[in-house]
């Protein structure tokens, strides 16, 4: 079975309240709010309100009447912590009281499939649990078969088979960055105890420790490939989801072509991209380490170029999108 990733579900569930009144009643109705009490903004990805509390939630979701409710949508992994060890439904806790404190109604929203919601230690720590199951109803087509896909995963959850080769690959990596580029920051390994599977090839960075915000463009995610089986090359790239259909559409800036960098598609997303050399996960370390240099420089110099120039994707977007007329 083709695993389902949250950030799937994200979309759904994003998509579907915004478009699809049905859904959006449900969810209020599930919820326990009023029907009429409509939907009036959407956002994903938005920062924890608590200034002690980083992180971001997955939904944030304005009511009519001003109020908020802050979803965390889970299929199957466990709850993440940031690097100062705050973990997610603390995060909820903090975030819903600083905006009540504010003078906001404001409630915390755990949307998981029923499994995850009777088998999850901390489901009362968010004031409210919806489960997909309940929203069925009101989807239809490819967003309905997308929901049975992920509850079906959630029944037979990854468990990642570990890998000494790839820990042993992954850790020396990341020390190797730690000492070497200290300018990037690579995220925790989303296993515990350091397990890496066979097929981690992957090394995923923060960018929000990296990179700057720019209004109208989204924060880009920033990759390492250690191989790529969409491309004939490993790569380093920054990734700005939503674009990737505009990628031929209109020239790189020239800023970024100094670079020896390009544009592709990656997925939905648009690649900001510079071939790296192919690592071996499985190898060792040591004799792959003037490779492993180069991706890491790579990526550095896509930071540096985003800090100072990433604002000229704005310009960008408008050319190939056709709105800069």
């Amino acid at each position: 079975m083709t695993r389902i990733y949250e950030r799937q579900t994200d979309a759904l569930f994003a998509r579907a309240l915004k478009n699809n009144p049905g859904f959006a009643r449900t969810f209020l109705t599930v919820v326990g709010e009023s029907t009429t009490n409509s939907i009036i903004a959407l956002s994903t990805q938005t920062q924890h309100r608590s200034s002690d509390h980083g992180g971001s939630t997955d939904l944030e979701i304005t009511h009519a009447d001003g109020s908020i409710l802050l979803v965390e949508n889970k299929i199957d992994a466990g709850y993440s912590v940031t690097r100062s060890g705050d973990a997610q439904p603390e995060r909820y806790r903090a975030s819903v009281s600083t905006l009540i404190a504010s003078g906001v109604r404001a409630a915390s929203v755990l949307l998981a499939p029923e499994i995850y919601l009777r088998g999850s230690r901390h489901t009362t720590a968010f004031d409210h649990q919806v489960s997909y199951e309940s929203l069925r109803p009101a989807l239809t087509g490819p967003d309905l078969a997308l929901l049975d896909a992920a509850i079906a995963q959630a029944e037979t959850p990854y468990d990642p088979e570990p890998n000494s080769a790839s820990a042993a690959f992954f850790a020396e990596y990341e020390e190797f960055a730690r000492q070497h580029f200290p300018e990037v920051v690579i995220k925790h390994n989303p296993n515990g105890n350091g397990v890496r599977p066979t097929g981690s090839r992957t090394i995923y960075f923060v960018s929000k420790a990296m990179l700057r915000d720019y209004a109208g463009i989204p924060r880009p995610r920033v990759s390492v490939q250690t191989r790529d089986m969409n491309a004939p090359s490993a790569s380093a790239k920054l990734m700005l989801g939503g674009w990737g259909t505009l990628a031929a559409r209109a020239p790189a800036p020239d800023s970024l072509k100094a670079l020896g960098a390009y544009l592709r598609p990656a997925g939905q997303s648009l690649g900001i991209v510079i071939d790296t050399p192919r690592l071996d996960t499985q190898a060792s370390f040591t004799p792959q380490i003037d490779a492993v240099r180069e991706g890491l420089r790579a990526i550095n110099d896509l930071r540096e170029w985003w800090n100072s120039f990433g604002g000229e994707m704005a310009n960008w977007h408008a050319l190939a999108s056709g709105t800069n007329k």
